[in-house]
């Protein structure tokens, strides 16, 4: 028969036993959860390479339709200089961590990019395309041979799509400014329309009167007709859902614009837009307002560029609008003891049509696949 002592010295030796299992249990967890959280962190880092580089890759692709000589783009055929591999599209690799030989790629493939402009309704080719970029993250340990082939592997791949549309500039006419109608654009002393040497002082559609006012209507000829189109989508080729998705800045109030606007911007304000002298107009570049523009006085407007207006226009002094302005409401530039004038610059449309008349993101990019090895 046991005594009591053999007894306590058996409970002990299984409670000893039962604390070292525990305690061996919670070590093996806490290394299993810090190893899972290594190995975590690390596939997400690597999905947010393969993401950037497929972001690059995008952003690249954009870059080349920009650079065409030939517009609109009707065929995506890197060339040589272009591209790692131009057989295969554009194609860029770079070093992620020397150390362990991580490397990051993209790939636009030729075999991926697609005129959709058919399918979207466009009546000229080469409108709008469609992008996919694939972003790779991978080990090097050849350099000679591609990410799929051993000694080389692929830790994550991600595939990213985009739409980039052509923003087409085409004016009613070539006039410092632009009316549905003749007989409601207005200029009153001492302010002025100002068409120089090789514009419109004011344009409009044939029988709908003539521009009038005490101010000064001067240009080449100071005044015209024009069978041209004031509508937005035949301004800039596109629906005004289409522009807000390829615009820089878009807002419903115009207190909601940075001040001074930033240069060579495209710009929308959904509904009307009042600057007056706490809120200034002061920018570059193209001015979208499908309500009416109110330029209120003491605004000191000063704007280089194309405005288009829904409404009506109203340019209250001093001001000045160097460029162009289309409206399809009344056209009012007002007089006072100071001037407002609207010039026609043909230099700066030609600058905002080189830079910005072009390709452009006409929606966010998407993800469309991830694939983790």
């Amino acid at each position: 028969m046991r005594t009591p002592d053999t007894e306590r010295g058996a409970a002990l030796v299984l409670v000893i036993f039962a604390s070292a299992l525990i305690l061996l249990l919670l070590l093996a967890v806490h290394v299993m959860v810090h190893t899972s959280g290594q190995a975590l962190t690390r596939q997400l880092a690597s999905q947010g390479q393969a993401t950037n580089a497929a972001a690059a890759g995008l952003t690249e692709g954009l870059s080349w339709f920009v650079h065409q000589g030939q517009q609109p783009v009707t065929e995506f055929d890197p060339k040589t200089g272009q591209s790692e591999e131009p057989a295969v599209g554009i194609v860029r690799s770079f070093e992620i961590a020397g150390r362990g030989r991580l490397w990051g790629r993209y790939e636009v493939r030729r075999s991926v990019v697609q005129d959709i402009s058919q399918r979207r309704g466009k009546p000229v080719a080469g409108t709008i395309w469609q992008l996919a970029s694939e972003g790779l993250v991978y080990v090097r340990n050849d350099a000679s041979k591609p990410p799929g082939e051993r000694p080389n592997w692929v830790i994550t791949r991600r595939t990213m799509r985009v739409d980039i549309q052509r923003l087409a500039i085409q004016l009613p006419a070539n006039a410092a400014v632009s009316g549905l109608r003749g007989r409601n654009i207005s200029v009153v002393r001492p302010s002025r329309i100002q068409g120089g040497s090789s514009g419109i002082g004011a344009a409009y559609p044939p029988s709908t009167g003539t521009a009038g006012g005490t101010g000064t209507i001067s240009g080449n000829p100071a005044q015209s007709t024009t069978s041209g189109q004031f509508a937005l989508d035949r301004v800039f080729g596109v629906t005004l859902n289409e522009l807000v998705a390829m615009a820089d800045l878009v807002v419903d109030d115009e207190r909601d614009l940075p001040d001074p606007l930033p240069d060579m911007s495209l710009i929308v304000v959904r509904g009307n837009a009042t600057f007056n002298a706490t809120r200034k107009l002061s920018g570059s570049g193209i001015l979208v307002v499908s309500g009416n523009l109110n330029l209120n006085p003491q605004s000191d407007a000063f704007f280089s560029g194309l405005i288009w207006v829904g409404g009506t226009f109203v340019l209250t002094p001093p001001g000045v609008i160097n460029g162009a302005v289309v409206s399809n409401g009344n056209a009012q530039i007002a007089g006072g003891a100071e001037v407002a004038e609207v010039n026609y610059d043909s230099a700066i449309l030609d600058q905002i049509r080189l830079q910005m008349g072009n390709y452009l993101f006409s929606r966010s990019p998407w993800i469309v696949g991830t694939e983790r090895r």
